[in-house]
Parts: C-alpha cells; sequence; structure tokens
C-alpha cells in the first residue's frame, strides 16, 4: 500500500506540473487552432508518461519487485486522469 501511495502521488504531481506548465506557456495563445497545440503536446506527454509506467511495470512484473502493482495501477491512474483533464484543458479554448 505504501508504494501505491509513493509512486501514484508522484506520477500525479508530474501530472499536474506538466499540465500547468503547458497551460501557463502560452502555447494555446494566439486563438483558432491554437489551442490544438497544447492539446497534442498535452497527449504526447500523457502518453510517454503512460508508456513509462506500464513498461516499468512490466519489467518490474519480471524481475518479482513489489512496485510492479504500483506502476502498473499509476499507469492507469495518469491515463483516466491525464486524458480527461487534456481534453478538459482543451475546451476552455
Amino acid at each position: 500500500m505504501e508504494h501505491i501511495k509513493k509512486i501514484g502521488g508522484i506520477n500525479l504531481l508530474v501530472l499536474v506540473a506538466y499540465m500547468v506548465l503547458i497551460n501557463i506557456s502560452g502555447i494555446s495563445s494566439g486563438g483558432g487552432e491554437a489551442g490544438l497545440g497544447a492539446l497534442l503536446l498535452a497527449a504526447f506527454l500523457i502518453g510517454l508518461q503512460v508508456f513509462v509506467n506500464f513498461a516499468t511495470s512490466i519489467v518490474l512484473f519480471i524481475k518479482k519487485a513489489p512496485q510492479a502493482k504500483a506502476f502498473l495501477l499509476s499507469s492507469v491512474i495518469v491515463l483516466v486522469i491525464g486524458f480527461s483533464a487534456c481534453l478538459g484543458s482543451a475546451a476552455l479554448y
């Protein structure tokens, strides 16, 4: 349980950090399709984070490490929360 709290918390903090940076960076300022750049960048970063978490969980499952389930659960959490935040922020533009 301790691994899930720690790994999930770190991953959610990373998710919040780059979503805030994308939204305040000014990528989406300019009107029109400018919000699409922020949407694509957020989707790419979320996909990358999910891929890294999932690959890490597979490696840890092979090694039978206790953190494997935490990384797998964290990849699902980042996928669900991240893409809903991505689409939610895109609706603002």
